[in-house]
């Protein structure tokens, strides 16, 4: 090999080593120091796109389960709302069962002064159960987006819960204006028609006639012995009393009959001239009008119901529709002629005993079957086919325990309005357990991606370690061998010097 000066071969063999061992010691240096395997696109161009894509997924997935536990709070929300809606409701039965019993006046006024406050809460709780400022408990729907793609979301709906919504399923559409005469018609024909067939409700056969003078307490009594059977419960609405038939010749059109003074006494009132007085010339028509004309003081509305009788007899039934006991005495000792309306003595009948009959069915439609020859049967059970509809004029917010039919009817209303919350609250705790599930499947799969990202992102210290000590030993090298490799050329004046 020539011996020169001017061209270092050694150094610059050298120096090109130095720097190969260079750029591995940059690079291995830079991973640990940064803790990546990829610091830039030039380390690792396709890694570095599918770890993007990762990081953007794990991301989306964190944002995801967020969303998800916001839709839990919303769900926790209102079902703590209902849970206490339930507590009020639960006294409000209490309180109405307690008021269709037998109270006093002034005990079902403080018993309804309880029930009306604790509707005031219901709605109150309704309007200010809010979730971020938004009212969940008066219809609220809403997507909570639980995936990272789009439409990848979860609905979440709660039903209208104001008082103002819930009331009494019923196949009647308002019970509450049932009028004096229809009430009067419907009891009138229950209590003197009888079935000569057992009664069904909804194909499920009760065992039993309807006699003639069988009271609708009786026959509710036996229609909620089947309720599990059939899904109905009924409940009797006012009460009434059926007077005697008479053949229609004593209505406008017919003679008048004479009765003295003090021969009708209803709930201790007497009808008609006043005691002592001269006798009183009445048709049927002129007798209700005189029992109405003290309807304030007895409680009592009278009608007359037509052609209701298997010889199409007529009867005057008096009615009272807060379902409080009907007393009538006819006096035939002052005069014998009442009993062409009123049976002879006292008859009386207990608070609710005769009203007329209230099917309620949750869901489907209610039928009651009777013999083809028993129609007029059917006709005094309000709600006998059709399909079931809330009450509209009478809600629940409407209710009151002021009688003992209303609060017959409040009972019924409390009741629904309770499996109405229970199936809510059965709605959303599904939908609770959902979204748990929903989380964990989240956490699952960001788990899983962040360990994929991890494997193609980090760096292996072992394996950068090992790079850098073998790079810094190679460079500490190649640092000596440049240096005696620069020397090489002095040997040229060894020469020189001879």
């Amino acid at each position: 090999m020539p011996l020169g000066i001017n061209t270092n071969i050694f150094s610059v063999n050298a120096q090109r080593n130095l720097r190969k061992t260079e750029s591995p010691l940059r690079e291995a240096m830079q991973r640990l120091s940064s803790g990546l395997r990829i610091n830039s696109a030039e380390d690792d161009a396709a890694g570095l796109a599918i770890a993007t894509r990762m990081t953007t997924q794990t991301r989306a997935l964190s944002v995801a389960i967020r969303n998800t536990n916001d839709g839990i709070s919303v769900l926790q929300t209102a079902e703590g709302a209902m849970d206490e809606m339930t507590n009020d409701l639960q006294r409000i039965y209490e309180l109405s069962e307690q008021a269709a019993s037998y109270n006093t006046s002034q005990d079902r006024s403080s018993l309804n002064q309880e029930v009306s406050q604790l509707l005031d809460e219901l709605s109150r709780i309704v309007n200010q159960t809010r979730y971020n400022g938004e009212k969940v408990l008066t219809g609220f729907t809403g997507d909570i987006q639980v995936g990272v793609e789009v439409n990848e979301t979860v609905n979440i709906n709660i039903s209208n819960l104001s008082p103002s919504t819930m009331g009494v399923a019923s196949n009647y559409s308002d019970v509450s204006n049932i009028n004096d005469t229809t009430l009067a018609t419907r009891i009138a024909t229950a209590y003197t028609t009888a079935t000569t067939n057992n009664v069904q409700i909804n194909s499920t056969d009760l065992g039993q006639t309807f006699s003639a003078n069988t009271s609708a307490a009786e026959k509710v009594n036996l229609i909620n012995q089947y309720t599990d059977q059939t899904g109905v419960t009924a409940f009797v609405y006012g009460n009434g009393l059926v007077g005697e038939g008479y053949d229609g010749t004593t209505d406008t059109s017919g003679s008048p009959v004479d009765i003295a003074a003090g021969a009708l006494v209803i709930n201790g009132i007497s009808i008609g001239a006043a005691t002592g007085g001269a006798t009183l010339s009445v048709t049927a028509d002129s007798l209700v009008s005189a029992i109405n004309a003290v309807e304030n003081q007895t409680g009592v509305h009278a009608d007359i119901a037509d052609d209701i009788g298997p010889s199409g007899e007529e009867y005057i039934v008096l009615t009272n529709k807060d379902g409080g006991a009907i007393t009538v005495t006819a006096n035939t000792s002052v005069d014998s002629d009442i009993t062409n309306f009123f049976a002879a003595g006292t008859t009386s009948v207990d608070a609710g005993e005769n009203g007329a009959i209230i099917l309620n069915q949750t869901q489907g439609n209610t039928t009651v079957n009777f013999d083809s020859s028993d129609t007029t049967q059917g006709s005094s059970i309000v709600g006998i086919s059709g399909a079931t509809a809330t009450l509209t004029d009478a809600p629940l917010n409407a209710m009151t325990v002021s009688t003992a039919s209303a609060a017959n009817l409040t009972m019924l209303a409390a009741k629904q309005a309770m499996e109405d919350i229970n199936s809510e609250r059965a709605i959303i705790g599904a939908k609770l357990n959902r979204f748990e599930s929903v989380i964990r499947n989240l956490d699952n799969i960001r788990e899983n991606i962040t360990a994929a990202k991890s494997r193609i992102m980090d760096a292996d210290f072992a394996e950068e370690t090992a790079k850098m000590t073998k790079s810094m030993i190679l460079q500490q090298a190649g640092i000596s061998v440049l240096s005696q490799a620069n020397t090489i050329p002095q040997n040229v004046l060894a020469l020189l010097r001879g």
